[in-house]
């Protein structure tokens, strides 16, 4: 498909290497990474994700949560990288969305781990074929 893993699962990749390969427009919110109104890939520190790639605690800023919403309802996987080191992203696979939750009880159980109050939503994603 067109939209086929231009990241491979296992390899470190800098920022703008992780743009040039995705084409994304580089805007924010920089953990989802979009390009014409498509989420393209998701990007995640592990002290504001401690559970990423398979749990994304969406922030509740203004773009933050629209980009959350758009790739809650768009199709298919991107590719998801953690932060693994100064400048260096681990790409961890194809991931697509299982299930979202705006659930105050699950939120909060999530937040404490991360030690944020800011959370919106949560994202539970699963790797493709995993």
């Amino acid at each position: 498909p067109a939209d086929a893993m231009l990241l491979t699962k296992g390899q470190r990749y800098t920022w703008s290497e992780i743009i040039d390969e995705t084409g994304a427009d580089g805007s924010p919110p920089y953990y989802l990474l979009h390009r014409d109104g498509k989420v393209v890939a998701g990007c995640f520190t592990l002290e504001l994700n401690p559970e990423a790639p398979l749990v994304v605690l969406a922030g509740d800023g203004p773009q933050v949560r629209e980009w959350a919403d758009l790739f809650c309802v768009q199709t298919g996987s991107i590719p998801v990288c953690v932060k693994s080191g100064l400048g260096e992203w681990l790409c961890c696979g194809n991931f697509r969305l299982v299930r979202s939750s705006t659930d105050p009880a699950e939120i909060a159980r999530h937040s404490a781990q991360a030690r944020r109050s800011d959370v919106y939503k949560l994202l539970f994603l699963q790797e493709e074929g995993g």
